[in-house]
């Protein structure tokens, strides 16, 4: 299983309304709203990266309240190889 989180600008106004329609992507585990560089956070899983970025790219980045977004993906063990 593979982790990512997904660090997100919002439209002003529209804040509430966008978490909701984030944690309705069923890959999303948690979507938080928080204070600071970014409007919101959420972590999404999926088997593998390929998925967590179609996760991203076709349904979390396509949200139109969405302004700006960015993954990340955790580090794992196999990547200190």
């Amino acid at each position: 299983m593979e982790t990512g989180y997904v660090f997100l600008d919002l439209k002003s106004g529209t804040k509430k309304d966008s978490i909701a329609k984030i944690k309705d992507v069923k890959a999303v585990k948690e979507a938080r709203l928080v204070i600071g560089i970014y409007d919101a956070i959420a972590e999404i899983e999926a088997e593998s990266v390929e998925e967590l970025e179609k996760i991203y790219f076709n349904h979390i980045d396509k949200i139109p309240e969405v302004t700006n977004s960015r993954l990340h993906i955790v580090a794992c063990l196999r990547a200190r190889k």
